[in-house]
Order: structure tokens, then C-alpha cells, then sequence
């Protein structure tokens, strides 16, 4: 089972999109979420504040920044 972070922050409607895009996946294997609220740490919020959603591998740090659609977010995933 592979493990992804989302970044976010409050209010973001972009991110409940992307949320709701990885909701509608068919994925080979289940994928293990973590949601990460960037604007409850500083650093995080200086490197991502203006690029939320960001999904971030928990392998090997590998990130998808907005804008993506479901393909990409797909093989994003599964790679």
C-alpha cells in the first residue's frame, strides 16, 4: 500500500477538489492519506502557501502540484 499526503489549507476549494478527485479513483491498490494543513506550519506555509493542492509521495517526496486532472492524479499514484 503506497501512503500520499495532501497538502491544504482552510477554505481551499481547490483542495476539496482534488480530494474529491482521488475519492473517484479505481485504484489497483488502496491508497494510505494523509492530510496535511499547511497553515498550522510556518515553513510549509512560506514553500506552499500560494500552490495548494499538493499531493506528496511519502516514498520518495515526489509531488503533484495544481493544476492535474484525474489522469495525471491517477498515474501520480500508481507510479
Amino acid at each position: 500500500m503506497s501512503a500520499v499526503y495532501l497538502l491544504t489549507k482552510p477554505n481551499c476549494p481547490l483542495c476539496t477538489q482534488a480530494l474529491q478527485m482521488l475519492h473517484q479513483l479505481v485504484l489497483e491498490e488502496p491508497v494510505e492519506l494523509g492530510v496535511v494543513d499547511i497553515s498550522e506550519q510556518d515553513d510549509l506555509q512560506e514553500e506552499y502557501g500560494w500552490l495548494v493542492p499538493v499531493f506528496v509521495k511519502a516514498n520518495d517526496d515526489s509531488e503533484l502540484r495544481w493544476p492535474f486532472d484525474e489522469k495525471q492524479l491517477l498515474e501520480f499514484i500508481e507510479q
